[in-house]
């Protein structure tokens, strides 16, 4: 049972991370042409593709065709790339999101159809692959620009350090204040300070194989995160519990498949 409560946890944390990476977006942009082919809407696939966003909910605009504030800033929009891999015996395809630096923002897993038609074939696929951006109703939300405070600068190696620092001598007083960083070599770092959760609840993330360990300030190791297909969605298991660290909001969360647990919030710095 746990494992099946494991599998939906898994999937609700890497739905909602799907869907906080698009809703970043205001357009999908949707090529006249893919590059797979020679010929514009070669087997119809290009208005088969706008026609699937659009009937998501999704804004999807042909290339060349943009509205005013796409044209004034081309970021507002996810390039939609049909990523062939067909061979002749069988027509293999997905859906990549790229961004205005063609990063892939998302991807969708791939599917393939040994119909011999092309039209048919590639109608089939595009259709299957689409699946994994369905029910997500999208709703634009523009980013929001934050404006970080002034990041203390800070020398450290092989440990965690407390750093004191002296406030004006002017003042006649002596204020002290901790830092908390993490050892990650003998490299220079920025640390600006958390306001979500307490210091002395930061936990620092360290790469180890498949995965991170995410030590405390004492330091002790607390949690083993095991990396998944989606970047910001780890495994962990605990004193025998299966759960699942995500990024939501911005905020990180940990959750466990024992009945009647919450979310809870952590404080990582990676």
């Amino acid at each position: 049972m746990k494992k099946y409560i494991l599998l939906l946890l898994f999937a609700l944390g890497s739905m909602s991370f799907v869907l906080g990476q698009l809703n970043d977006y205001k357009y999908i942009i949707i090529p006249k042409t893919f590059d797979a082919f020679k010929r514009e809407n070669q087997f119809r696939t290009s208005t088969l593709m706008k026609y699937l966003f659009t009937n998501e909910g999704f804004a999807a605009v042909y290339e060349g065709s943009f509205p005013k504030d796409l044209q004034a800033d081309i970021c507002l929009g996810l390039k939609a790339d049909l990523v062939d891999d067909s061979s002749l015996f069988s027509t293999k395809a997905s859906i990549a999101l790229r961004d205005c630096n063609g990063v892939v923002v998302f991807e969708t897993p791939q599917a393939r159809t040994k119909t011999k038609e092309y039209e048919q074939a590639y109608k089939e696929v595009i259709s299957e692959a689409f699946g994994a951006l369905r029910g997500l109703n999208h709703s634009y939300s523009p980013k929001k620009k934050d404006t970080p405070e002034p990041p203390i600068t800070v020398s450290f190696k092989n440990d965690v350090k407390s750093l004191e620092e002296e406030s004006e001598a002017e003042t006649g007083m002596v204020s002290r204040k901790e830092t908390e960083v993490a050892a990650v070599g003998d490299q220079m770092v920025d640390i600006a300070p958390t306001t979500d959760l307490k210091d002395k609840d930061v936990l620092y993330a360290q790469p180890i194989e498949n995965g991170f360990q995410l030590v405390d300030t004492t330091p002790k190791v607390v949690y083993i995160l095991k990396s998944t297909s989606a970047p910001e969605v780890f495994l962990v298991t605990k004193e025998g519990q299966n759960g699942v660290v995500f990024k939501e909001g911005g905020k990180w969360y940990i959750e466990f498949d024992e009945k009647g647990n919450k979310a809870k919030e952590l404080n990582i710095k990676f």
